[in-house]
Protein backbone atom coordinates (compact mmCIF):
# COMPACT_ATOMS: atom_id res chain seq x y z
CA UNK A 1 0.00 0.00 0.00
CA UNK A 2 1.29 3.26 -0.85
CA UNK A 3 0.37 6.12 1.34
CA UNK A 4 1.60 10.02 1.13
CA UNK A 5 2.63 10.46 4.79
CA UNK A 6 2.57 13.84 6.63
CA UNK A 7 1.17 15.05 10.02
CA UNK A 8 -2.57 16.12 9.51
CA UNK A 9 -2.68 20.09 9.94
CA UNK A 10 -6.04 21.58 11.20
CA UNK A 11 -5.61 25.27 11.00
CA UNK A 12 -7.18 27.55 13.10
CA UNK A 13 -8.32 29.94 11.31
CA UNK A 14 -10.09 32.27 13.35
CA UNK A 15 -8.33 35.41 15.30
CA UNK A 16 -11.15 36.24 17.78
CA UNK A 17 -13.51 33.18 17.07
CA UNK A 18 -12.17 30.13 18.44
CA UNK A 19 -14.88 27.80 16.49
CA UNK A 20 -13.74 29.55 13.08
CA UNK A 21 -12.15 27.05 11.57
CA UNK A 22 -11.70 25.26 8.24
CA UNK A 23 -10.01 21.77 7.92
CA UNK A 24 -8.94 20.79 4.73
CA UNK A 25 -7.00 17.28 3.21
CA UNK A 26 -8.38 15.32 0.07
CA UNK A 27 -11.96 14.45 0.61
CA UNK A 28 -12.50 15.69 4.19
CA UNK A 29 -11.36 19.44 3.92
CA UNK A 30 -7.72 18.76 5.50
CA UNK A 31 -4.40 19.01 4.12
CA UNK A 32 -1.62 16.68 4.53
CA UNK A 33 1.11 18.62 5.33
CA UNK A 34 4.71 16.87 4.19
CA UNK A 35 8.05 18.57 4.28
CA UNK A 36 8.79 16.81 1.17
CA UNK A 37 5.55 15.73 0.29
CA UNK A 38 7.28 12.15 -0.83
CA UNK A 39 5.04 9.13 -1.40
CA UNK A 40 6.71 5.86 0.22
CA UNK A 41 5.73 2.47 1.30
CA UNK A 42 3.31 2.18 4.36
CA UNK A 43 4.55 -0.36 6.79
CA UNK A 44 1.76 -3.41 5.91
CA UNK A 45 1.67 -3.55 9.95
CA UNK A 46 -0.36 0.02 9.65
CA UNK A 47 -3.04 -1.32 7.33
CA UNK A 48 -5.54 -1.76 9.70
CA UNK A 49 -4.95 1.69 11.38
CA UNK A 50 -5.24 3.96 8.54
CA UNK A 51 -8.69 1.37 7.56
CA UNK A 52 -9.66 2.96 11.13
CA UNK A 53 -8.72 6.63 10.54
CA UNK A 54 -10.29 6.39 6.91
CA UNK A 55 -13.83 4.68 8.74
CA UNK A 56 -13.82 7.85 10.99
CA UNK A 57 -12.16 5.40 14.42
CA UNK A 58 -9.21 7.54 15.65
CA UNK A 59 -9.49 6.35 19.14
CA UNK A 60 -9.37 2.59 17.82
CA UNK A 61 -6.40 3.98 15.84
CA UNK A 62 -4.61 5.02 18.30
CA UNK A 63 -4.74 2.37 20.79
CA UNK A 64 -3.39 0.12 18.19
CA UNK A 65 -0.30 2.48 17.52
CA UNK A 66 0.52 2.91 20.76
CA UNK A 67 0.66 -0.70 21.24
CA UNK A 68 2.79 -1.09 18.22
CA UNK A 69 5.06 2.20 19.23
CA UNK A 70 5.09 -0.11 22.94
CA UNK A 71 7.10 -2.55 20.82
CA UNK A 72 8.94 -0.40 18.66
CA UNK A 73 9.66 3.43 20.01
CA UNK A 74 10.84 4.75 16.38
CA UNK A 75 8.52 3.74 14.49
CA UNK A 76 8.26 7.13 12.87
CA UNK A 77 5.20 5.98 10.20
CA UNK A 78 3.23 4.73 13.72
CA UNK A 79 4.18 7.53 15.25
CA UNK A 80 3.10 10.28 12.49
CA UNK A 81 -0.53 8.30 12.16
CA UNK A 82 -0.69 8.58 15.70
CA UNK A 83 0.03 12.34 15.74
CA UNK A 84 -2.98 12.19 13.39
CA UNK A 85 -5.42 10.56 15.25
CA UNK A 86 -4.82 12.71 18.37
CA UNK A 87 -5.44 15.38 16.45
CA UNK A 88 -8.98 13.86 14.89
CA UNK A 89 -9.61 13.15 18.40
CA UNK A 90 -8.37 16.85 19.33
CA UNK A 91 -6.70 15.36 22.24
CA UNK A 92 -3.83 17.92 21.86
CA UNK A 93 -1.86 17.47 24.76
CA UNK A 94 -1.03 13.88 24.00
CA UNK A 95 -0.72 15.46 20.17
CA UNK A 96 2.22 17.98 21.38
CA UNK A 97 3.89 15.13 23.39
CA UNK A 98 3.90 12.78 20.54
CA UNK A 99 5.13 15.51 18.18
CA UNK A 100 7.57 16.38 20.24
CA UNK A 101 8.43 12.32 20.16
CA UNK A 102 8.83 12.74 16.34
CA UNK A 103 11.03 16.19 16.58
CA UNK A 104 13.84 14.12 18.72
CA UNK A 105 13.57 11.09 15.78
CA UNK A 106 13.38 13.71 12.64
CA UNK A 107 15.36 16.67 13.28
CA UNK A 108 14.29 17.97 9.79
CA UNK A 109 10.65 17.25 9.94
CA UNK A 110 9.10 20.40 9.12
CA UNK A 111 5.56 19.10 9.46
CA UNK A 112 6.36 18.47 12.95
CA UNK A 113 7.55 21.40 13.84
CA UNK A 114 4.59 23.34 12.14
CA UNK A 115 1.81 20.90 13.84
CA UNK A 116 3.69 22.31 17.18
CA UNK A 117 2.92 25.46 16.22
CA UNK A 118 -0.76 24.76 15.29
CA UNK A 119 -0.92 23.00 18.79
CA UNK A 120 0.13 25.65 20.66
CA UNK A 121 -1.77 28.10 18.92
CA UNK A 122 -4.83 26.09 19.91
CA UNK A 123 -4.27 25.60 23.95
CA UNK A 124 -3.30 29.53 23.46
CA UNK A 125 0.38 29.69 23.96
CA UNK A 126 1.16 32.19 20.98
CA UNK A 127 4.59 32.55 22.29
CA UNK A 128 5.10 28.86 21.30
CA UNK A 129 3.37 29.12 18.62
CA UNK A 130 4.63 31.57 16.74
CA UNK A 131 8.20 30.03 17.11
CA UNK A 132 7.20 26.73 16.44
CA UNK A 133 5.76 27.95 12.87
CA UNK A 134 9.10 29.98 12.00
CA UNK A 135 11.31 27.26 12.90
CA UNK A 136 9.28 25.15 10.21
CA UNK A 137 9.56 27.50 7.82
CA UNK A 138 13.22 27.74 8.00
CA UNK A 139 13.23 24.17 7.08
CA UNK A 140 10.34 24.42 4.59
CA UNK A 141 9.66 27.46 3.29
CA UNK A 142 6.69 26.13 0.85
CA UNK A 143 4.53 25.20 4.17
CA UNK A 144 1.35 27.17 3.59
CA UNK A 145 -0.36 26.20 7.34
CA UNK A 146 2.79 27.61 8.73
CA UNK A 147 2.17 31.16 7.13
CA UNK A 148 -1.21 31.24 7.65
CA UNK A 149 -0.69 30.11 11.28
CA UNK A 150 1.68 33.74 11.64
CA UNK A 151 -1.16 35.47 9.58
CA UNK A 152 -3.77 34.66 12.10
CA UNK A 153 -1.25 35.15 14.77
CA UNK A 154 0.00 38.65 13.83
CA UNK A 155 -4.02 39.67 13.00
CA UNK A 156 -4.63 39.09 16.78
CA UNK A 157 -1.72 40.91 17.93
CA UNK A 158 -2.32 43.88 15.29
CA UNK A 159 0.69 43.29 13.65
CA UNK A 160 -1.14 44.17 10.64
CA UNK A 161 2.11 44.69 7.97
CA UNK A 162 3.06 41.51 9.18
CA UNK A 163 -0.22 39.77 8.82
CA UNK A 164 -0.02 41.13 5.01
CA UNK A 165 3.00 39.66 4.72
CA UNK A 166 2.00 36.56 5.63
CA UNK A 167 -1.07 36.33 3.21
CA UNK A 168 1.43 37.65 0.50
CA UNK A 169 3.42 34.68 1.05
CA UNK A 170 1.17 32.32 0.64
CA UNK A 171 -0.67 33.66 -2.28
CA UNK A 172 2.78 33.33 -3.91
CA UNK A 173 2.92 29.92 -3.14
CA UNK A 174 -0.99 28.93 -3.87
CA UNK A 175 -2.79 31.77 -5.77
CA UNK A 176 -5.76 29.20 -5.87
CA UNK A 177 -6.06 28.91 -1.74
CA UNK A 178 -9.08 30.48 -1.05
CA UNK A 179 -9.08 31.16 2.73
CA UNK A 180 -6.20 33.05 2.46
CA UNK A 181 -7.80 35.92 0.98
CA UNK A 182 -10.06 36.10 4.03
CA UNK A 183 -6.87 36.65 6.38
CA UNK A 184 -5.91 39.48 3.32
CA UNK A 185 -9.43 40.77 3.76
CA UNK A 186 -9.42 40.93 7.96
CA UNK A 187 -5.98 42.48 8.00
CA UNK A 188 -6.81 45.20 5.30
CA UNK A 189 -10.07 45.82 6.57
CA UNK A 190 -7.83 46.41 10.18
CA UNK A 191 -5.69 49.01 8.23
CA UNK A 192 -8.47 51.14 6.34
CA UNK A 193 -8.25 49.61 3.25
CA UNK A 194 -11.86 48.92 2.52
CA UNK A 195 -12.09 48.42 -1.33
CA UNK A 196 -9.15 46.17 -1.01
CA UNK A 197 -10.90 43.92 1.17
CA UNK A 198 -13.92 43.99 -0.84
CA UNK A 199 -11.80 42.65 -3.61
CA UNK A 200 -9.96 40.35 -1.17
CA UNK A 201 -13.27 38.95 -0.12
CA UNK A 202 -14.57 38.78 -3.50
CA UNK A 203 -11.84 36.36 -4.56
CA UNK A 204 -12.31 34.08 -2.09
CA UNK A 205 -15.62 33.85 -2.41
CA UNK A 206 -14.91 33.41 -5.93
CA UNK A 207 -12.76 30.73 -5.87
CA UNK A 208 -14.43 28.81 -2.90
CA UNK A 209 -18.19 29.49 -2.88
CA UNK A 210 -18.94 27.69 0.23
CA UNK A 211 -17.15 30.45 2.22
CA UNK A 212 -19.69 33.22 1.62
CA UNK A 213 -21.81 31.39 4.20
CA UNK A 214 -19.70 31.82 6.81
CA UNK A 215 -17.78 34.98 5.68
CA UNK A 216 -19.80 36.81 3.79
CA UNK A 217 -20.98 38.87 7.26
CA UNK A 218 -17.81 40.42 6.75
CA UNK A 219 -18.11 42.08 3.29
CA UNK A 220 -21.67 42.48 3.95
CA UNK A 221 -20.68 44.91 6.93
CA UNK A 222 -17.72 46.47 4.56
CA UNK A 223 -20.48 47.39 2.14
CA UNK A 224 -23.08 48.95 5.06
CA UNK A 225 -20.61 50.76 7.25
CA UNK A 226 -18.19 52.00 4.24
CA UNK A 227 -21.28 52.47 1.55
CA UNK A 228 -18.75 50.56 -1.02
CA UNK A 229 -20.21 49.96 -4.41
CA UNK A 230 -21.44 46.06 -4.77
Amino acid sequence: MILRLGIIVVMLLGAENSNAQEMFESSESMVVVSDDSMVVILDPTLKSVVDSLEAGNPGAAAVALRDILEKNPVHTQALRLLISSYLRMKDFDRAIDACQLLTVQDSTDASALVTLGYLYQRIGDIILSEQYYQHGLALNPDVIAAYQGLGWIYLKKGQLERALDMASETAERRPHYALNYILMGRALTAQGFFEDAAIAYNRAFALQNDLREQYGILLQELGLRHQLKR
